[in-house]
């Protein structure tokens, strides 16, 4: 019975002393950045809704869509444990290259046709919004898990090379792939004198993936769209932040962030120009996405 009462005092001890940590004041803030931004994305379908005929019958890969990004993060507190942040961020894709290979045989044989062409065109938009809850704290360390929505929405180009594929005509398809869905993560946040680490990770659980596709030159393709994909997938994220205190509310900060989503099998449908609608798999969908950026934290 003492001993009960002995634990009880303790844990009483210890839950005031967490919820005394929890009660310093959370400072809202907004942090402008701007960075660099390299992605990749590609996808591959089957020759029918079973995956046959062949297993893989088209493939396309753009890889190396750089450019500039600038984007802005703030965080409103609620309470001494709760805040609310949003993250928005755009990137102007201004080179890349895209690779669209068929084939006729299972496991990617016998192939039938194969362009190399450019992707120096398009752009990348990424949003999150979350609620953060700071679990633990103290002088050195903080914990806080988050939850909410994140969403990804591009368009990607194929263009002409140093020749047109076509004589006589310009190629300008696009094809737009978007992501959203529900995200947790946790984040960590070190601080040593005027130095600040922060480490966030993150795992965007079930995204709903679609894309719609226009192909320009394929006359016997219904536009504006000549097909969608729907799949669903899985990722995860991961963001260092290092920053430096310049007085009580300005804090310069140099960043890093990897982000990989990846989807399963779902659906291709293709629209005839004639109204046919020809269905066919999904297989897969990979992107991924890195960048380094400068900002600066302004605390209110």
């Amino acid at each position: 019975m003492i001993m009960n009462k002995w634990s009880l005092l303790l844990f009483l001890s210890f839950f005031s002393s967490l919820a005394s940590a929890q009660e310093k004041e959370r400072k809202s803030y907004i942090m402008p950045y701007v960075g660099w931004n390299q992605e990749k994305l590609d996808w591959n379908i089957a020759g029918n809704e079973n995956g046959q005929y062949p297993n893989v019958l088209s493939e396309l890969k753009w890889q190396q869509l750089r450019g500039p990004e600038m984007g802005i993060i703030s965080a409103v507190s609620i309470s001494s444990r709760f805040q609310v942040k949003w993250d928005f961020s755009y990137q102007a894709i201004t080179s890349g290259k895209v690779n669209d290979t068929d084939y006729a045989g299972d496991n990617r044989a016998l192939k039938t046709a194969e362009f190399n062409l450019q992707a120096d065109k398009g752009y990348t938009i990424k949003t999150r919004l979350e609620l953060s809850y700071l679990l633990w704290s103290n002088q050195t360390f903080s914990f806080s898990p988050h939850a909410g929505y994140f969403g990804s929405y591009q368009k990607l180009y194929m263009l002409d090379g140093d020749a047109p594929l076509i004589p006589g005509k310009e190629l300008r398809s696009t094809y737009k792939p978007q992501w959203h869905g529900a995200v947790l993560g946790l984040e960590t946040n070190f601080k040593k004198e005027n130095w600040n680490v922060n480490l966030d990770i993150s795992g965007m659980y079930f995204p709903q993936y679609s894309a719609t596709a226009d192909w320009n030159l394929r006359e016997e393709l219904r536009r504006p769209v000549s097909f969608e994909h729907r799949s669903k997938g899985a990722g995860w994220d991961a963001a260092l932040r290092i920053g430096y205190q310049l007085g009580q509310r300005i804090q310069p900060f140099v960043s890093a962030r990897y982000t990989q989503i990846e989807a399963g099998k779902g659906t291709d449908k293709l629209y005839m120009a004639n109204g046919d609608i020809y269905k066919s798999r999904l297989n897969e969908v990979n992107s991924t996405s890195i960048s380094f950026g400068i900002g600066v934290k302004i605390l209110f």
